[in-house]
């Protein structure tokens, strides 16, 4: 009787150590849970309605519930420009690069997915106060300025003169002579006001395109929406 107990305790803390085990390591991953693809083709776009637009990228299973299901071709523009994709072993739905001609003084119009797509922005509102980044000025925004230990803000370049002025300034203005200004900032139009902020992304690492400020794409290259996240940010595309 007590070698049958001995076997059986045996065997109990034997299939606990196998299921921890199981437990520990079952998974392809650190988090333990597996991968959902390794490329894109690993996944599909999905909708919550059989005709509905893609929505969300999930796993490929094989199976389609809505194969049966006569949709129709949705009309053009009428979905986002969307693509199943595999970022770090997940299912997205990606924004497709699209190669656009245009120009546009506002940028590219966005999609419900915020993706570009090849069509104007809507214009800046008549009361704006500039449509392009040249059409702003940096200008002391107190009387030191960031040269002096102040601060500085963008105007209207037909204002700066103006703005200037209505400061009021002291030549004997006690400043901490101190220079503050970030050689990062410009001035730059958005959404039809003027503003300090980060200017474009450099020429020669995203190329953007697409505005009539901008240099246009060279011979063999062509203007490609949703290439790069910092232009995509601003609007614009890349030459490719």
């Amino acid at each position: 009787m007590r070698r049958l107990l001995l076997l059986l305790t045996l065997l109990l803390a034997g299939c606990q150590l196998a299921a921890e085990s199981a437990d520990v390591g079952g998974g392809d991953d650190d988090s333990g849970v597996a991968p959902e693809c390794a490329t894109a083709i690993d996944c599909v776009l999905a909708s919550s309605t059989c005709c509905g637009c893609g929505e969300y990228a999930m796993p490929d299973f094989g199976q389609d519930s809505c194969e049966d299901v006569e949709c129709g071709e949705p009309e053009p523009g009428a979905c986002p420009a969307v693509a199943a994709a595999c970022l770090d072993g997940a299912c997205v739905a990606a924004c497709v690069e699209i190669a656009c001609p245009l120009t546009c003084e506002a940028g590219f119009a966005v999609d419900a997915a915020g993706c570009l797509t090849c069509a104007c922005a809507p214009a800046a509102d008549p009361m704006a106060s500039c449509s392009i980044d040249e059409d702003c000025v940096a200008v002391p925004a107190d009387c030191c300025g960031c040269a002096r230990g102040g601060s500085d803000t963008a105007v209207p370049a037909n204002d700066a003169d103006a703005f200037g002025e209505a400061l009021a300034c002291d030549s004997n203005a006690a400043c901490p002579e101190v220079d503050v200004c970030d050689s990062m900032v410009a001035p730059r139009c958005v959404s039809g006001q003027c503003q300090l902020g980060d200017g474009l992304p450099p020429l020669d690492a995203a190329d953007p395109c697409g505005r009539p400020d901008l240099p246009v794409c060279p011979d063999g290259t062509v203007c490609v929406l949703n290439a790069d996240p910092a232009a995509s940010s601003q609007g614009l595309g890349t030459c490719r």
